[in-house]
């Protein structure tokens, strides 16, 4: 846990906003990545936050390998309620994940997925399974076994 002043939260998000180059609109998904990566750091290194920042790494790694090796190249939709239960149903973490995919709530009580990764297009609509989390953390305790036996 880092303990920042509110002064340096926000010291730290606008530098971070003038290094990543992007601004509070963003008008590409890579954009809507990088404002996000800023909105995160920013808002959850304390303390106080709702969830420890490292959770939603770690779920939008495990949501980016997935899409990688089984969705193609999008854009995708995302329900979040099939995402929450991955994550045993806290939605801040799974919005967090989302978002760092370039994603955003889509507003429309029409369309099949809460987020998508292009709002108001058509998008390819991801299910992802309830033991992706799971798989993934044993991917990245194989990968360390691996490294650490290298080592010795």
């Amino acid at each position: 846990m880092i303990h920042l002043t509110p002064s340096q939260r926000a010291q730290l998000y606008l530098a971070m906003t003038k290094a990543l180059d992007v601004s509070d609109d963003p008008e590409t998904r890579e954009e809507a990545q990088r404002l996000a990566l800023c909105q995160l750091v920013a808002d959850y290194s304390g303390g106080e936050g709702k969830f420890a920042l490292h959770e939603a790494f770690r779920l939008a790694d495990a949501l980016d390998y997935y899409l990688t090796d089984h969705a193609g190249a999008g854009p995708h939709g995302f329900s979040v309620a099939n995402v929450a239960r991955l994550v045993g149903g806290d939605k801040d973490v799974v919005r967090a994940a989302l978002r760092l995919l370039g994603a955003l709530p889509t507003h429309d009580s029409e369309a099949p997925d809460d987020w998508s990764t292009a709002p108001g297009r058509k998008v390819e609509s991801i299910r992802f399974p309830r033991d992706l989390l799971a798989d993934y953390i044993r991917l990245e305790l194989e990968e360390a076994e691996q490294f650490a036996a290298k080592l010795c």
